[in-house]
């Protein structure tokens, strides 16, 4: 039976609650170190999406404020529980529940402020209310269960819906105490006042206006991730390309290597020869000189017999 891979859930969490700068080169790493042990999850490693940094806020309250963070969960999902019973909710006690969440989301919005201020500037205004963003998210929307669940988030969270917010605001509400009935007669039960047209336009107005923001920050937020895309795309592409060149010239540099040792063995070869050729000349030269002493010996001694 093929041994099963180990989970990678933990390094993925460590990868996105690690320093953002850090981010791209640990997610080389990992998918190098997969790819080498012939894992084929490296290739998941290498399309993992480089948080924003708003929600690299919101990851280093993940990994530093576990409590806070769980606790602000758990505030959200019993706020929608006791919301969800209707009438037989405590209106206190979600009101209680409500304004928890208000609280921590703040304070923890503060919190992921401090935390990014310690590598970098202050963050702005856009990205301050993106983090403030998806903590509420995380707290109030159930879509969310599983980002919180995993602990990590890749890009910011849409903001819970309007009418969420509306029915937890009028659940968590106090009731209004019923007027007393007078002592001389009870009077005939009225029927149920039903806002005013005013209201009931400021209403929808107040909806349309909440649905309208909704709207434009998705749509700012699916432009951000569109242009974080692409500058991915094209340092990716930027990058092969650096490799390809990088490449080629450590080739060229390899055979210009491979040249210069061919050519000091050749210039070996020539010194030696030229070695041995001079060694020869000087054998020449000296038998050369011999054999003139030798012709100048016999021409003294053909002379000497001449003059005897």
């Amino acid at each position: 039976m093929a041994k099963k891979p180990p989970p990678l859930d933990d390094e993925i969490r460590a990868l996105y609650h690690g320093p953002l700068g850090e981010f791209i080169a640990g997610r080389q790493a990992l998918a190098k170190r997969l790819r080498q042990a012939g894992d084929p999850r490296h290739g998941e490693v290498a399309e993992l999406r480089k948080p924003s940094v708003s929600a690299s806020a919101v990851n280093q309250l993940f990994a530093r404020e576990v409590r806070a963070v769980a606790a602000l969960v758990g505030a959200g999902e019993r706020a929608r529980a006791a919301q969800r019973r209707g009438k037989g909710a405590d209106a206190a006690a979600l009101a209680e529940l409500v304004a928890t969440i208000r609280a921590e989301t703040e304070r923890l919005t503060g919190r992921g402020v401090e935390i990014l201020a310690e590598t970098s500037r202050a963050p702005g205004e856009a990205i301050v209310e993106r983090l403030r963003t998806s903590l509420q998210a995380l707290a109030l929307d159930p879509s969310t269960a599983a980002v919180a669940e995993r602990g990590w988030l890749d890009e910011d969270l849409p903001p819970p819906g309007f009418e969420l917010l509306a029915a937890l605001q009028v659940a968590a509400a106090p009731a209004r105490p019923a007027p007393r009935a007078k002592v001389a007669a009870a009077p005939a039960p009225s029927p149920a006042r039903k806002p005013g047209k005013a209201t009931v336009h400021r209403l929808d107005e107040a909806r349309s206006a909440a649905a309208e923001r909704e709207k434009r920050e998705e749509r700012k937020r699916r432009e951000r991730v569109e242009r974080a895309r692409e500058e991915l795309a094209a340092a990716e592409t930027d990058a092969a390309a650096a490799r390809r060149a990088a490449e080629r010239a450590a080739g060229e540099a390899e055979r210009a290597e491979r040249d210069a040792a061919e050519a000091d063995r050749r210039a070996e070869v020539a010194r030696a020869t030229a070695r041995a050729a001079r060694r020869s000349a000087d054998a020449a030269s000296e038998q050369a000189a011999a054999a003139e002493a030798k012709a100048a010996r016999a021409g003294e001694a053909l002379a000497e017999a001449e003059r005897s």
